[in-house]
């Protein structure tokens, strides 16, 4: 496939590089460059801020707006006819002629000025992709910012997320029915140096209250709730008190998983150290009288854990942690629960993949995996991954990914049965990371197919939540703000607004968990 990028001589910048070669490394495709006659470089205040910020938060090396000019020169010039595709990053005519053509723009604008804008104007983050082959149905992506207060980490985030979008429009072609958003491009606009001035120095009066909090009241943080109900799930109920634990000072909770064996219940976590800034697995013992017992450092490593998903195959027990950081995902067994681990294989290599979320169906495994790309949060792609054992070899899905969307992608726990459809907790980071739990519908998947619906909500108050579990009647989530010295909190479950009312049903034996290898059939009952 021949491939040209339209660019503008005053924005060659690194993410334009990221997506040029990104294009070079798939197997018969010719990537060129030209120019566009005009130019519309970045206004001066956004140029000078983002240099600001370079300097006060220490941004060094390898950002998506660096300016990498030798190299976008150094690609080969747009041939003379027509290519296959052109990819109008510059929003200047006349572009070369090209059977496609894709032009991303970010909140209806072309160029980088269209997330800086809908940052100043507290918009959600949007990319569209339009594309002459289906002029009708843009490819659409709703990007995560790491910081919305900061221009640079929304900028990596959201133009991350558009070199994904740009590679998953070539490699499916125009048959895709993805859902997005139709009109015109809009006028460009203006980002003016008051305003702008004015967005930054609230950013950092935000940052300076919340360093105050932190000394006064000690901060925001993560713990864990956890309630024993055998005959009703907050999803049953619609509302439910959960006892709280938190870390102490050296350390907070998060991402519970509920586990019972030989008639005792756990609880696996993430207990991250603060002395060691990064996290490892703890297992507390939790009683149906109401008490539990003291976190438990039970796997360590030398990066970043979290996320320990527990469980049964094959008369052992398992762990997948997510180590991202390690830039792989590993299998532990348990050699003596559930104190003692040991490693037992590395089922992906070289994929920074965080939350992995096996299940069992159609006689195979799949996973759900939210990979960071480039710059990107990890909190706003999903992808999916199929076996038909175990260890492997896992099959990337022919769509790969899936979705690029904040608020239904990264997993928030194991997908569970209930009221006779098959619900993903994901995590909703649209706008900010774990800012509450939505259960969407699986109703489609397949080798090239996946599909779900949105269809309920937890919340719990001003705290925010990014995960749900239950096992044996045992319920967890985790809770994030003012937590330290709560000891108990009340959480909501409600329906999304096009969900039918009666749709809330289920006993609670229809609400545990699926876990990947608990199927005892060839085929999980997902209604597609």
């Amino acid at each position: 496939m021949r491939i040209c990028l339209c660019l503008d001589r005053s924005r060659l910048l690194r993410w334009h590089l990221w997506l040029a070669e990104a294009l070079a490394e798939v197997p018969g495709n010719d990537v060129s460059c030209a120019f566009a006659a005009g130019c519309r470089p970045l206004p001066l205040i956004c140029r000078l801020l983002l240099d600001l910020e370079r300097l006060v938060y220490g941004f060094r090396g390898n950002g998506s707006t660096d300016p990498v000019e030798a190299a976008l020169r150094s690609l080969p010039p747009c041939p003379a006819d027509q290519v296959d595709v052109v990819i109008d990053l510059s929003g200047e005519a006349p572009l070369p002629a090209g059977r496609r053509v894709l032009t991303p723009l970010f909140n209806g604008v072309s160029g980088e000025i269209g997330v800086m804008a809908a940052l100043a104007n507290d918009q959600d983050l949007l990319v569209d992709l339009h594309d002459t082959a289906r002029p009708s149905q843009p490819w659409m992506a709703r990007p995560a910012s790491a910081d919305r207060e900061v221009f640079t980490a929304s900028l990596h985030g959201v133009l991350s997320c558009a070199v994904a979008l740009i590679l998953k429009a070539l490699r499916e072609g125009t048959g895709s029915t993805e859902s997005g958003f139709t009109g015109p491009p809009m006028a460009v606009p203006s980002v003016g140096a008051l305003s702008a001035i004015a967005w930054e120095t609230g950013a950092v009066a935000s940052k300076a209250i919340k360093f105050l909090d932190i000394l006064t009241r000690g901060g925001k943080t993560w713990g864990i709730g956890w309630r024993f109900d055998q005959s009703a799930s907050l999803l049953d109920k619609g509302g439910a008190a959960f006892r709280v634990l938190t870390g102490d000072t050296g350390s907070y909770l998060a991402d519970p998983f509920p586990f019972r064996h030989q008639g005792q219940d756990f609880i696996f976590l993430e207990q991250y150290l603060y002395s060691k800034n990064r996290g490892c697995i703890a297992v507390v013992t939790a009683d149906r009288s109401g008490t539990a017992g003291a976190p438990r450092i039970v796997l360590e490593e030398p990066h970043h854990l979290s996320y320990p998903f527990v469980f049964e195959h094959d008369g052992q027990i398992w762990m997948i942690p997510e180590s991202g950081a390690a830039r792989n995902v590993s299998l532990y067994r348990a050699v003596g629960f559930p104190y003692q681990w040991t490693r037992e294989a590395c089922l992906f290599d070289g994929i920074e993949g965080y939350d992995t979320t096996p299940l069992c169906h159609d006689g195979g495994f799949w996973f759900f995996v939210s990979p960071r790309l480039w710059k990107s949060t990890s909190w706003d792609i999903l992808s999916l991954y199929r076996a038909e054992s175990l260890t492997g070899p896992w099959t990337p899905h022919a769509a790969n990914p899936v979705l690029i969307d904040a608020a239904l992608s990264r997993p928030a726990g194991a997908v569970l049965r209930h009221g006779g459809q098959t619900l993903r907790p994901v995590q909703d980071c649209a706008r900010s990371y774990g800012g509450a739990v939505t259960f969407c519908r699986i109703d489609a998947l397949g080798l090239s197919e996946f599909a779900q619906t949105p269809v309920g909500r937890i919340w719990s108050g001003a705290l925010g939540c990014h995960t749900y579990n239950r096992r044996s009647g045992l319920e967890v989530i985790d809770l994030f703000g003012h937590v330290r010295g709560v000891r108990e909190v009340t959480a909501s479950y409600g329906l999304m607004a096009f969900e039918a009312p009666d749709s809330r049903r289920g006993e609670a034996d229809e609400m545990e968990t699926s876990y990947a290898a608990q199927a005892t059939s060839t085929k999980s009952p997902l209604p597609l």
